[in-house]
């Protein structure tokens, strides 16, 4: 049974919602479901999934609400772009999204419901989630406090841990990939969205030398410069995001505002920093529950993996002792500098164009 106002769902012997008192039903009615218009209404498939509007779309896929024919449930379906469905390596990489989301089944990651191939193309099925984007609320709210975001972010967390023990590494961890279930403003459950550009061990070649896959301003020195990923990556990715929640900006952004058009260079220059430059603190008060937030922020940030947490339970261990007694690994003086060293020739050659940038040498001593 499904509570029609905070989208919590309960056996099939609750008839009223304990948290907000709501009569439950069986399902929500899909035509009460907001959705844009699209030419696609109607369009079956798969033989089974009907399309009933457009909840959102990206840059290579859309998101589309449909109807499951076999039962009537409301579920999200995912499919790409028209021009990219006869491309090979587009199709692979959706399938490997789609088998990263699928691997893993944790109650903060998005599930997958079916994966298939409808007149060649890969389509995926995700359980419909209501409610709002993490980008969303802090588009209205700019920052959250650590009362509010710590919960939130100990779910992300937990769901990108189980991520990692299934050999999957997410490596674009932003607000936009964070929904929070329930009525706006009033989440009570996270889940962490869009595979698109996760990284299955076994399936490390996909992703070729010179492709930088993952958002600018979140990614890690690695992935400036297409070194291998490992769960670390996502560490420092959850590092920028945690910046983001409580500072309410982020240390590094390309240039943007009314008559400047964004560059390759402005863009370079994020990059650049994102490898080499330590960001500052992100200045969140001088009490004692403010200091432990930002060290173990900038724990997530350091330049070198091995500096990290070495993965997200560690990180979680930190984050939920914050304002209690003991101190936290965050604390901890580092024992390796701070620099991070290309592992690959390209990425030799790309941390020699990104140190140009910044008018230094690579390979100098820091």
């Amino acid at each position: 049974m499904l509570c029609p106002r905070c989208h919590r769902r309960y056996p099939d012997d609750h008839r009223f919602c304990p948290h907000d008192g709501e009569k439950l039903v069986k399902g929500l009615d899909i035509r009460r479901i907001r959705s844009q218009p699209t030419e696609h209404v109607g369009t079956v498939i798969a033989g089974r999934y009907r399309v009933r509007g457009l909840i959102g779309s990206g840059a290579m896929a859309q998101v589309f609400l449909a109807e499951d024919t076999q039962g009537g449930a409301a579920v999200a379906l995912k499919l790409l772009e028209p021009r990219f469905r006869r491309e090979p390596k587009v199709k692979a990489r959706f399938l490997i999204e789609a088998k990263a989301a699928a691997t893993v089944v944790h109650p903060n990651l998005v599930e997958v419901l079916d994966i298939g191939l409808h007149e060649g193309s890969p389509y995926l099925v995700m359980e419909l989630l209501l409610g709002e984007s993490l980008r969303a609320l802090l588009v209205r709210d700019k920052r959250l406090s650590p009362e509010a975001g710590v919960p939130v972010l100990l779910q992300v967390a937990a769901g990108l841990g189980a991520a990692h023990r299934a050999g999957i590494v997410h490596r674009d961890i932003k607000p936009a990939n964070v929904f929070l279930v329930g009525e706006k403003g009033n989440a009570w459950a996270a889940k962490v969205v869009d595979f698109g550009f996760a990284k299955l061990y076994e399936h490390s070649g996909l992703t070729q030398a010179g492709v930088t896959v993952g958002t600018l301003e979140y990614m890690a020195p690695e992935q400036t410069i297409s070194d291998p990923p490992d769960a670390r990556t996502d560490v420092y990715g959850f590092g920028m995001l945690m910046y983001r929640v409580f500072s309410g900006k982020l240390p590094f952004r390309v240039a943007q505002g009314p008559g400047h058009a964004q560059t390759p260079m402005d863009e370079a220059m994020v990059l650049a920093h994102q490898l080499m430059t330590p960001p500052p603190p992100p200045g969140l008060g001088a009490s004692p529950a403010s200091r432990a937030l930002e060290a173990v922020i900038m724990k997530c940030l350091r330049k070198l993996p091995e500096n990290r947490y070495p993965s997200m339970e560690a990180l979680s261990d930190d984050l939920g002792r914050i304002g209690r007694p003991g101190s936290l690994a965050a604390d901890a003086p580092i024992a390796l500098p701070d620099v991070y060293a290309a592992k690959t020739p390209y990425g030799e050659h790309a941390a020699r164009f990104l140190y140009k940038q910044l008018g230094k040498v690579y390979g100098a001593a820091p």
